[in-house]
């Protein structure tokens, strides 16, 4: 694809040496805007020169966005080409009316919502799968939405709805999940979460940042220039409000869930929010490693983090004591805590072992 779209530079600058509209292109994706006299200029040069150049434009896949009161004249102007005035997907954004608008991201949100279920179903079996792919791929399509298309905010308040109704308790095999437990869900992971965040809370954030970072970029296209002077330290300076921006977004929000949270659940979010407490929770399954876990071990991960009561536990112990997590770890019927001694020992030895020392050895115990 990059060398399809570096073959038509020639193209693009024979386009440019005519009296034509502003034009964009990306990749085979050729767009223009300007009056109807000009764009049908630019219209019938690319359908004589395009195929010299091996680009074949067709009207059947072209759409052309014009105001109400030119639609007759764009009809008469450009047979076999779409007409609109309501707006267009373009890009995977839309340009158009906000009502084109707001029918295109119902469309996109009822497809997600068929990903979001299928990402439930695969929950039920591999909770840390369908988290990976949730965090790392699917959620990536709505935050593609939210930097190139302005004021979605309270249009996406469903998909959010649709993510913490179905997806959120089938990730955690918990039906019943507090308010305050469903905002700590949308902090980030650094910051005791799980990084499933409330989009309609961040889109207009991410459009305004998304503008500023490609400031220079828009200018360059708008000023239809054919070299791409942009200078680098523009650019690193706007990525770094930008960081500083989001960061402050999200130590903002922490502290205003945090604000509202008892003592026992400010102890449960300062634990989950310490160093290297969810690198277990970032880290991706992969089975070459052993990062993988099973839908018991992860849950079980899960409700230990924000202190939820494991499933399918005794309520008391073989011992006679009130069941816990903290008696769990302590209880000595069984030797089980002999047993967690051990695996660490050895997992220690062995890396040692691996790694620096050849010769290890373990000294038994002798009891009489």
């Amino acid at each position: 694809m990059g060398f399809y779209a570096c073959s038509l530079t020639p193209l693009i600058n024979k386009l440019d040496s005519i009296d034509t509209p502003k034009q964009v292109w990306y990749a085979d994706d050729s767009a223009a805007g300007g009056t109807l006299k000009q764009l049908l200029n630019w219209w019938k040069h690319l359908c004589e020169v395009g195929p010299w150049y091996g680009y074949h434009p067709k009207p059947s896949k072209t759409v052309l966005i014009v105001k109400d009161s030119f639609e007759e004249e764009a009809k008469r102007l450009f047979p076999g080409i779409t007409i609109t005035t309501t707006g267009h997907k373009y890009l995977g954004s839309f340009i158009g009316k906000e009502t084109g608008k707001r029918d295109f991201i119902a469309h996109q949100i009822a497809k997600w919502e068929k990903d979001i279920k299928a990402l439930a179903d695969i929950a039920t079996r591999e909770p840390q799968a369908a988290y990976s792919a949730f965090v790392y791929g699917t959620s990536k399509r709505w935050l593609y939405v939210a930097r190139t298309t302005p004021n979605i905010s309270d249009d996406l308040k469903r998909l959010d709805w649709i993510i913490n109704e179905q997806f959120v308790p089938a990730i955690i095999g918990r039906e019943f999940i507090t308010d305050t437990m469903r905002h700590v869900f949308t902090l980030q992971v650094k910051h005791g979460g799980l990084g499933i965040t409330n989009i309609s809370e961040t889109a207009n954030m991410e459009y305004e940042n998304s503008k500023l970072i490609t400031k220079e970029l828009t200018e360059l296209i708008y000023n239809q220039e054919n070299s791409m002077n942009m200078d680098q330290k523009v650019t690193e300076e706007a990525m770094d409000t930008v960081e500083k921006t989001k960061a402050e977004f999200h130590r903002n929000k922490r502290s205003q869930i945090y604000n509202k949270m008892n003592a026992k659940e400010q102890r449960i979010l300062d634990l989950a929010s310490e160093k290297g407490a969810s690198s277990w929770l970032t880290s991706l399954p992969l089975a070459e490693f052993g990062f993988t876990l099973n839908k018991q071990e992860f849950q079980d991960a899960v409700l230990l983090r924000y202190d939820f009561r494991i499933k399918n536990v005794a309520a008391v112990c073989a011992c006679g004591d009130q069941n816990s997590v903290d008696h769990a770890l302590t209880c000595k019927l069984g030797g089980y805590v002999s047993l967690r001694h051990n695996s660490l020992r050895d997992t220690t030895a062995e890396l040692l072992r691996s790694h620096a020392y050849a010769k290890m050895w373990r000294q038994n115990l002798v009891s009489s």
